[in-house]
């Protein structure tokens, strides 16, 4: 229980710094699926602005 408990400890003070692992890891994270969002969703709106164009 200890063991968890110096691991959970760990964890929070990683947290609380500015520039902790974790909080780099969850800002790649959230760039490399902002990355995907938008260069594979402006082909798809393109290609469904020209689908619905031809109407």
């Amino acid at each position: 229980m200890s063991n968890l408990q110096a691991k959970f400890e760990a964890i929070l003070d990683d947290v609380n710094q500015e520039d902790g692992k974790i909080i780099t890891a969850f800002e790649k994270i959230t760039n490399s699926l902002f990355f995907l969002i938008k260069w594979g969703g402006i082909p798809l709106v393109t290609y469904l602005l020209w689908t619905i164009s031809k109407w």
